[in-house]
């Protein structure tokens, strides 16, 4: 039987972010941050399930009527069995050990373990389903499959953003159209734009984020509209930008972006922009560089842009010393990538 090793990276949304669900464009930018899956023959008829990375193992079986845990089961994988249950052709898989490794997405910051914003579930869920597929003689997965699976993981939660980066690489520019079915489009940034991805110094939840965007637009819809309208208008804007090669229109559409994200944030009662963002955004302004939260906010990571890589060390060093590691990233231009041993 053969041995299917597989991996998709990480992202930073660029731009787009809320807006992205009201059928805005978005710019996302996939990372040198990969998930990785290795399916390995096993004995028996139960699949081993493993993640080194979160200390977890559980064993499931994968029947006509769907997977059955066999034993305890680890909540924290139940995923892999939302997602088997999704696969027409789970049942006739052999039975493997599946490990699943996503230490990329972890830092260690202030003698903890913290995990990065960086869209690890899509990329796990990329990575597996590339696995699986190639271990049932399959084509590889569309992004169409990808999004819904991944949508169906999260209680129909999510745009299908970080999974396209996942899925795909590189830039791309991404939009839903009426009916909630993801287009992308790549790109790529005008050349001498320099960037920097930083810590802000504590993890964030995106679905308590956007819990309390939805509350607020439940009590506040003409106000949530007005908000929403101002980000689907700028964030277009920027990607233009990107697609026109203009760094300094991309610039300062980011700037203007991450202005009414806070806007938003501060409407809403949603933590978007928190003191450590605030915080970074003005040693950026210091800088003379352009800071952003990427994501729904609150925590985790940001993004600086500037034409001027000397600025951008100095950010960097001023960013340290203040608390905020700048984490060494790079786009990755590759997407999924599976690999088969015999």
């Amino acid at each position: 039987m053969k041995s299917i090793a597989s991996s998709a990276p990480g992202k930073l949304v660029l731009l787009g972010e809320y807006a992205v669900l009201e059928g805005a464009p978005a710019l996302v930018l996939a990372v040198n941050r990969r998930a990785r899956v290795t399916c390995t023959a096993c004995v028996g008829d139960a699949w081993q399930l493993a993640s080194p990375t979160l200390g977890l193992d559980a064993r499931l079986r994968i029947t006509t009527k769907g997977p059955v845990w066999d034993g305890e089961s680890a909540p924290e994988l139940d995923w892999i069995a939302s997602l088997c249950a999704r696969l027409p052709f789970a049942a006739s898989l052999p039975a493997c050990r599946v490990e699943l490794d996503s230490d990329a997405f972890h830092l260690d910051h202030a003698g903890a373990r913290e995990k990065l914003g960086l869209g690890s579930s899509a990329a796990l869920t990329v990575a597996l389903l590339g696995a699986l597929h190639a271990l049932g003689g399959q084509p590889a997965p569309t992004l169409g499959e990808c999004v819904a699976t991944h949508r169906a993981i999260q209680h129909g939660r999510g745009s299908g953003i970080d999974v396209a980066a996942s899925l795909h690489g590189g830039l791309l520019r991404f939009q839903l159209d009426a009916g909630h079915a993801p287009h992308i489009e790549p790109l790529a940034l005008p050349a001498g734009l320099h960037w920097r991805c930083v810590y802000s110094g504590r993890p964030a939840s995106t679905s308590a984020m956007l819990a309390t965007v939805a509350a607020w637009r439940t009590r506040q819809p003409a106000e949530y509209t007005r908000r929403i309208h101002e980000l689907a208008t700028m964030g277009p804007r920027g990607v233009d930008a990107v697609a026109r090669a203009d760094s300094a229109a991309f610039l300062a559409n980011l700037h203007a972006y991450a202005i009414a994200l806070a806007g938003l944030g501060d409407a809403s009662g949603a933590d978007i922009a928190s003191p450590a963002h605030r915080a970074l955004g003005e040693i950026a302004r210091e800088c003379g560089v352009v800071y952003k939260s990427c994501g729904a906010g609150g925590g985790d990571v940001g993004v600086t842009f500037s034409v001027d890589d000397i600025r951008l060390q100095e950010f960097s060093e001023r960013a340290g010393r203040a608390g905020f590691p700048v984490i060494e990233m790079q786009a990755a231009a590759s997407g999924l990538e599976v690999l088969a041993v015999a």
